[in-house]
């Protein structure tokens, strides 16, 4: 798992009751390495499953601690705190927010909030250091001019990967944010027994 903390496997060796954080930190490398490795497989839907699914999950950690349920609100709050800015790919939270929708319900680019034009569709390719022929790069052009956004998969994993870390720092400094963040945490599958 080249390029990974090695944090992960340390924790999972033999660590029965880890820390809050040292689970947190557990489950976010989980992401982050089932993402690449999906990937690396040339499973580039089902690693867009599972990213969705992470924002949406590490999202959900910002809710106040008496908000039981989650919103899409904290997605698209944790994309803003903790990816837009730092991306080299252009998104809006609510772009990604409708993507994610549309990822997850129907498989497909289309969602309620981009067929209303609330947010652009996202399309995905995967460039792998190659550049696209002319007459593609007009296409792609033309689409965006219509409100389509064209993100690359592998910047986008590096993006929430990266965006992760921040996070995991920032639970680690801001102790209000800390404490809401384990408060939710601690319920995770998982969070605190990796040995039976």
């Amino acid at each position: 798992m080249g390029g990974y903390p090695g944090l992960y496997n340390h924790l999972l060796n033999d660590m029965e009751r880890p820390t809050p954080q040292q689970a947190l930190s557990a489950r976010v490398n989980e992401f982050t390495i089932a993402i690449k490795l999906l990937l690396d497989s040339a499973h580039t839907l089902p690693a867009l499953v599972m990213l969705y699914s992470a924002i949406d999950i590490l999202g959900s950690l910002l809710r106040p601690e008496s908000e039981p349920d989650t919103k899409g609100e904290y997605f698209k709050e944790w994309v803003e705190d903790y990816m837009i800015g730092m991306s080299p790919v252009a998104f809006r939270s609510e772009d990604l927010w409708a993507a994610r929708c549309g990822v997850l319900h129907t498989h497909t680019a289309a969602s309620r909030l981009s067929r209303q034009g609330k947010a652009r569709q996202v399309h995905y390719f995967r460039a792998q250091g190659a550049s696209f022929p002319p007459a593609m790069q007009h296409a792609m052009r033309r689409a965006s001019a219509q409100g389509k956004v064209f993100l690359d998969v592998d910047a986008l994993s590096t993006t929430f990967a990266d965006g992760a870390q921040r996070f995991l720092s920032a639970v680690q400094s801001d102790a209000t944010l800390q404490k809401r963040v384990f408060h939710h945490s601690t319920h995770l599958f998982g969070a605190w027994r990796y040995v039976v």
